[in-house]
């Protein structure tokens, strides 16, 4: 009986052991992973920073050389103040479009849809601040993905994901009018973008306009608005309508669209979010219906729940919807979108 008990004491303080080095294993490796994280996103800001210092001294040598954290501080102190913590969360592509941050984007992403085939695919998105320079310049490389106001346009031709290169500038704000000038080169074609917007307080609404145009060399021009009308909640919830409008140089009328949208923030690491759309045109054409006419042809309910996994830098976005478009006879397609995202260097 004795031995037993000895035998049963062994085994346990074994077992016991066992799973300790086995936790002491796995802590190892989470702290080897976000070691090797740490480094990567500091050798991404470090060249990036390179980059920075040597174009400034050959564009602007008149500001004195500050390190990468005041830099960052700087950023901070006049973007980020002023940032919608939910936008910054859910990597919006308003805070995409507004953000100063430097940093790199890894995404791996699926769809799936009932009435289209299944889509796999890869994006890299990436921005380089030249924050030394007193013009506010800023490299960036970027793998254009469409949001929901792109979907399903047939009055234009249909554009593939398509890798954009070129150079953003941030002017001072003048008249509390925001700019950012950009060109760049998407898929060996040359373009010029130009964005305005502005912010209104209304009560408790926050209201913000903004108007982009843009000039391509295959595409000509195309000019589109869109109007963001902000309530916030609570401290971590906010409601969005969103109200677009776009033309385009060889086609006929101008596409629009609407989105009501509740934001919700669970956590620092988690979020939830809605949104109703609806998408027209004012003379829409397409293969089934070749004769002219207007009116909305979609209309789509979209959820999504973004969370941070295993690390803080390493997030993932479930989005099932459904789709009531005109060319499917308004028959519903469902959608569920999957992506993860890698992020290294000031933006997570």
């Amino acid at each position: 009986m004795s031995l037993r008990i000895i035998v049963l004491a062994l085994y346990f303080f074994l077992a016991v052991n066992a799973v300790a080095d086995d936790n002491a294993i796995k802590q190892t490796y989470r702290e080897y992973i976000d070691e090797k994280q740490k480094k990567f996103s500091k050798k991404v800001v470090n060249l990036f920073d390179s980059v920075d210092k040597g174009i400034s001294g050959w564009i602007d040598d008149s500001e004195d050389d500050i390190s990468c954290d005041e830099m960052q501080a700087r950023l901070d102190d006049e973007f980020l103040r002023n940032q919608n913590s939910i936008d910054q969360f859910f990597k919006s592509d308003k805070y995409i479009d507004e953000t100063e941050a430097s940093y790199l984007r890894i995404r791996l992403g699926s769809v799936f849809q009932s009435k289209e085939s299944t889509e796999f695919n890869y994006k890299i998105r990436a921005q380089i601040p030249l924050s030394r320079t007193k013009r506010s310049f800023q490299l960036f490389i970027d793998d254009v993905e469409e949001n929901y106001f792109d979907a399903a346009t047939p009055t234009e031709t249909a554009e593939k994901s398509t890798t954009e290169v070129g150079v953003k500038y941030t002017p001072e704000v003048r008249y509390d009018i925001k700019s950012k000038y950009s060109i760049g080169i998407s898929s060996l074609v040359a373009y010029a973008k130009a964005r305005y917007s502005k912010d209104f307080i209304f009560e408790k609404w926050l209201i913000q306009p903004t108007q982009q145009f843009k000039y391509s060399l295959e595409s000509d021009w195309s000019e589109e608005t869109n109007i963001y009308f902000d309530r916030t909640l609570k401290e971590n919830s906010i409601f969005r309508t969103t109200l677009h409008r776009k033309t385009q140089a060889h086609v006929d009328g101008f596409n629009y669209a609407a989105a009501f949208s509740y934001y919700l923030t669970l956590s620092k690491r988690k979020g939830f979010s809605i949104s109703q759309q609806f998408w027209g045109n004012s003379k829409y054409v397409c293969l089934e219906h070749p004769e002219q006419y207007n009116g909305i042809s979609d209309y789509s309910t979209i959820a999504s729940w973004r969370q941070n996994i295993f690390r803080k830098w390493i997030t993932y976005e479930v989005q099932p919807g459904v789709s009531f478009h005109r060319q499917y006879d308004y028959d519903p397609n469902y959608m569920l979108k999957f992506y993860v995202d890698f992020y290294f260097g000031n933006i997570d």
